[in-house]
């Protein structure tokens, strides 16, 4: 048995992945619990920490500078650094 990931598109559950199913195969699809509803002060500390992260500089300036410094790999090449306004 596999467990996969699956999204509801609002009358069906789309795979995120490739599986192995022949068409009209019945399947168990487990729905998880709704979250607790958040306080007010909950709330209030992730709209203050979203709203950080949005005025935030992004620290690269793109994906591949991304890529490169997670997989420790040197820059061949510096491109200019690109300032995002929000």
């Amino acid at each position: 048995m596999a467990i996969i990931q699956a999204e509801f598109d609002g009358q069906a559950f789309i795979p995120c992945q490739p599986v192995q199913l022949p068409r009209g195969a019945k399947v168990g699809v487990l729905i998880p619990d709704q979250p607790p509803a958040q306080t007010p002060e909950q709330e209030q500390e992730w709209t203050k920490l979203l709203q950080e992260i949005q005025a935030s500089e992004p620290p690269f300036g793109n994906v591949d500078e991304a890529l490169r410094y997670s997989r420790k790999r040197p820059l061949k090449k510096s491109p200019p650094h690109s300032t995002h306004s929000h």
